[in-house]
């Protein structure tokens, strides 16, 4: 039987053990000495190369608070951070939490993934398994662990995104029927594309009705006055004029200087109340099916497409960080916008076609 060097029986174990730099590193127990020895080469090169990570004894329940208190509370907005925490202490501790970090292996996380696949939505496994493969990631990134396994596990596939979607009609009849501040509220998510937190934080200043634009600086967020998401969400942002009078005639009512739409202590109307409160009860009266308030965002954009606006413009005024990501949400509705162009095509050539004929006949007399 061959002897390796650096390997050490003990029992019926075999132990890999080198010495690098006056320590002494030492393996787990392994079946066979051949196995010891790979340990003993591998780990060799690794401290050479200086990619060793020490084997520690940090559960992933143990990681996932660090990771919360040391990345995700001083970088990620305050309701993200509670999402996740949310998802996390729910789905992932209960079945990974008492797992080694460094012993944490795909077949494991695969196993997670197929379990909750039993009994949530594929959208939803998709948002916990992405969440996990994100704090992996910050484990990578300090070293904890040399790659992330999660890497390594397919996402589960999901499906179109299904949303609400009102015609021109349905809304402009909706706004007749409704006052003043719900009209504004309703006109810009569905005229502007503005999600609820950028309607209920903002100012008058930040609106020029002359001029037909709006600066977005801020979102009023779970109580809290907040900067907005991304950069491409602060921006100076057209409005058409329909939505200009609209706030025009609200501005007339409103009893803010401030606000565009007020609440109680000096802060905004807090958006989960006046949904709640308002927002069925609207759709309810004029015989619309129940909806989410984003849909009205989602409502604006398959606007702007129906009537042929580039996708790259569409882009710019719903304020997607990527053309990719329009294409993503809305590409169901780009074979419409390409039919009508094609129908405004075959008008245009039909006129040429037709005018041609008529000097062709003309010539003739």
């Amino acid at each position: 039987m061959p002897k390796f060097k650096g390997v050490q029986k003990k029992g019926h174990l075999y132990y890999g053990y080198l010495y690098y730099r006056n320590r002494v590193y030492w393996s787990r127990g392994f079946a066979t000495a051949e196995e010891a020895s790979r340990w003993r080469t591998k780990t060799k090169n690794e401290l050479i190369s200086n990619t060793y990570i020490e084997k520690k004894k940090t559960t992933i329940e143990e990681f996932i608070h660090q990771y919360l208190i040391e990345y995700a509370k001083p970088n990620l907005r305050v309701g993200t951070v509670k999402n996740n925490e949310s998802m996390l202490r729910l789905y992932v501790v209960p079945h990974l939490g008492s797992i080694r970090i460094q012993e944490l292996k795909p077949f494991h996380i695969q196993r997670l993934q197929n379990r909750l696949l039993k009994d949530k939505s594929p959208i939803y496994v998709y948002n916990i398994m992405r969440l996990l493969r994100q704090v992996l990631n910050v484990a990578v990134r300090w070293e904890v662990i040399p790659h992330n396994p999660a890497e390594r596990i397919d996402l589960p596939r999901i499906g179109k995104k299904n949303y609400s979607i009102l015609t021109p009609e349905q809304l402009i009849q909706m706004l007749y029927r409704i006052g003043e501040r719900e009209r504004a509220i309703i006109g810009l998510a569905a005229f502007a594309g503005l999600r609820r937190g950028e309607i209920f934080g903002l100012q008058w200043e930040d609106i020029d009705l002359k001029e037909k634009r709006i600066d977005l600086r801020r979102q009023y967020f779970l109580g809290k006055i907040m900067p907005l998401k991304t950069e491409s969400s602060r921006i100076r942002l057209p409005i058409c004029r329909k939505l200009s009078l609209i706030l025009a005639e609200w501005k007339l009512k409103s009893s803010s200087p401030e606000w565009v739409f007020p609440g109680k202590s000096d802060k905004p109307l807090y958006p989960d109340t006046w949904i709640a409160k308002h927002f069925g009860r609207i759709l309810r009266e004029n015989g619309i099916a129940p909806m989410r308030f984003h849909d009205l965002r989602h409502t604006f954009v398959s606007i702007l497409i129906g009537e042929g606006v580039p996708t790259a413009d569409v882009q710019k005024l719903a304020r997607h960080a990527s053309y990719q990501t329009t294409m993503d949400i809305y590409r169901h509705l780009l074979p419409d916008q390409l039919e009508k162009g094609l129908r405004q095509l075959d008008v245009m050539l039909q006129s040429i076609e037709e005018s041609i004929e008529n000097k062709r006949v003309s010539n003739t007399h």
